[in-house]
């Protein structure tokens, strides 16, 4: 039947040179020890890649949300605010304690992620306010008015100003453990409480239009996912404590899309659109400029 039994008992052969037999002893010659150490080596790229983007997969369904709908009115800036503070400062913790540079590397990832979420919002809310009543840190528009300018350059000014301030403050004190250990501690703790202005703007507007849920979503199951690997590391108590925090606010914001699903739609029809200004309070007014 094309195969040659040779008469030692040795195992019968293909008469098919296209066909191949493995052998049980054969695959024992194997080096598994070097492919286990690939697959291993593999497995890390894979995380670390996906450590350092990952953290900003869930702005491409925002940013795509607010180019979709020409309105940024319904996402909050002070989520750029919180995460651009919380990096800076991580950045600033690795001069202090080295840790994984693949951290290091999604801090710069998250940075530039947020400047090009600033740069569509603020490029909405100044094409819908009215001139007369724009903003500008450059313009001495500091209180009121923090974080709701209308050019990109005041957001940016004010993120240099706090990266070289902290910047010299933690050239100063790193020699200090207390202050290294401190600085990670507070940038944690700001990256744990960065849906909160999201829940707090949708609790002002009454309203979740306009806010990715997909975005929302992909926080949810970020912060699972970082939850059962500090789980699985045994992580510090501090390291629960904020997915724990990140979770919750994760959860609530997913309540209001519930709880305001049915009233937006009558809202959106008494009112006939959403407002476009960072404060809402200014109506709807197309100045393009």
């Amino acid at each position: 039947a094309g195969l040659v039994t040779e008469a030692s008992g040795a195992a019968a052969l293909p008469s098919d040179p296209k066909m191949m037999v493995i052998d049980g002893e054969g695959l024992k010659l194997l080096p598994w020890d070097k492919v286990a150490e690939m697959l291993g080596a593999a497995f890390v790229l894979f995380f670390q890649f996906f450590i350092i983007v990952g953290g900003a997969i869930p702005y491409v369904f925002q940013y795509s949300e607010i180019h979709h709908r020409r309105n940024a009115s319904g996402f909050s800036l002070f989520v750029c605010l919180a995460l651009c503070v919380a990096n800076i400062l991580r950045i600033l913790f690795w001069f202090g304690k080295r840790f994984d540079t693949a951290l290091l590397a999604q801090s710069c990832v998250m940075l530039t992620a947020m400047v090009l979420m600033l740069e569509i919002a603020v490029r909405m809310n100044r094409k819908h306010t009215p001139k007369s009543q724009r903003r500008s840190l450059l313009k001495g528009h500091l209180r009121p008015g923090f974080w709701a300018w209308h050019d990109l350059q005041s957001f940016l000014l004010a993120l240099l100003i706090f990266t070289v301030f902290w910047g010299i403050v933690t050239a100063i004190l790193t020699p200090y453990s207390w202050y290294v250990e401190l600085l990670g501690m507070v940038s944690l703790l700001v990256e744990a409480t960065l849906g909160m202005p999201q829940l707090i703007r949708n609790c002002q507007r009454k309203s979740t239009t306009g806010m990715s849920i997909p975005m929302v979503l992909a926080w949810l199951v970020g912060d699972l996912s970082k939850t059962g690997y500090f789980v699985a590391t045994g992580s510090p108590l501090q390291f629960w404590v904020c997915a724990i925090i990140q979770i919750s606010i994760d959860i609530f914001i997913l309540g209001q899309v519930i709880v305001f699903r049915g009233r937006e739609g009558s809202a959106a029809s008494a009112n006939g659109s959403l407002p476009y200004t960072a404060d809402d309070n200014t109506p709807p007014h197309l100045d393009i400029d």
